[in-house]
């Protein structure tokens, strides 16, 4: 079973349901007004099952549970592609019983350990020119997604470490939900455009619930795709607090967005990135670290000391 939320028995985060790979292979009918982040209506020439071997090879497509791609608007005829998977076909035929449409979150597996499973994601770009040959592998993370997100350079509330990370706060925590793609302009360097990713949790309680998300960004070195960021960016948290007279019950709404932008300055060859709160003065930076090959914040410099 697939359960949105962080806390077993709580309130469950609406989810959609998944199909194989092979019949998203079908034209899928272009429904109302729902967002499609991560592109399951595929594009014109691409199917499932070639998507699948192409980023997730060895991979099982009838187990997959999502199969997306969509064009990467920064460079020609290229199409940013994802994968989710069910490990068995006992957990496919037990998401396809209780969700709604293709979905790629954890898998919640009560009275088992660990109770919250992380799904075998992949991510990769491929080249494909309508009408032409099948396509190609550009790049791939080339192996299952393994980015963690940690609360620790940032403003914004985080989700409950515990309930998902053995570890605590220093592991940081794997994504609850991929929920889409984010093909802002981050120019990292004249011909280096990065890919983001948005991520997402839920905590859901008996008065109210929580979402958070957070922004993976990639960069395309050869034929790796590389994470090279992973940072909080908003919150929306929606509790019951104390009871009025009626016998209704006051909400306590707190959230906060932080948005990021590619500064004028660089290190080391990549532009300085800074993520900065839209309501507030808080502001992070973060440069590019060659020898971890991705960005980290700068420490803010000791404040002087008093004489």
């Amino acid at each position: 079973m697939r359960i949105a939320t962080l806390l077993a028995g709580l309130m469950a985060l609406a989810c959609a349901s998944p199909a194989s790979a092979l019949a998203q292979d079908k034209a899928a009918p272009k429904a109302g007004a729902k967002a499609d982040g991560l592109g399951t209506v595929l594009p014109a020439g691409l199917t499932a099952s070639a998507l699948v071997a192409l980023i997730a090879p060895g991979r099982d497509a009838s187990l997959a549970t999502l199969v997306g791609a969509k064009a990467w608007p920064h460079r020609a005829n290229t199409f940013v592609a994802i994968a989710c998977f069910a490990r068995s076909k006992k957990e496919l035929e037990s998401e396809q019983k209780y969700s709604k449409g293709p979905s790629c979150e954890k898998f919640y597996q009560p009275g088992q350990v660990p109770e919250f499973v992380d799904p075998p994601v992949y991510l990769g770009v491929v080249q494909h020119q309508a009408g032409g040959a099948a396509p190609t592998l550009l790049a791939s993370y080339g192996k299952p997604l393994d980015i963690k997100t940690n609360w620790d350079a940032t403003s914004l509330d985080g989700p409950d470490r515990d309930v998902l990370t053995p570890g605590g706060a220093a592991s940081g925590m794997m994504p609850a939900s991929y929920r889409r793609f984010d093909f802002a302009p981050y120019r990292i360097a004249p011909a280096d455009t990065a890919i983001g990713l948005r991520l997402g949790w839920h905590e859901g309680y008996a008065g109210g619930g929580a979402f958070y998300e957070a922004l993976a960004l990639f960069r395309i070195d050869g034929g790796k795709l590389v994470n090279i960021l992973s940072e909080p960016v908003s919150f929306h948290s929606d509790l019951a607090g104390e009871w009025r007279k009626d016998g209704t019950r006051e909400r306590e709404v707190s959230e906060g967005t932080n948005v990021l932008s590619v500064l004028p300055s660089s290190t080391s060859g990549f532009a300085d990135l800074q993520m900065r709160t839209l309501k507030g003065k808080w502001k992070q930076v973060f440069t590019w670290d060659g020898r971890a090959g991705r960005y980290l914040p700068v420490k803010a410099a000791p404040a002087a000391k008093s004489r």
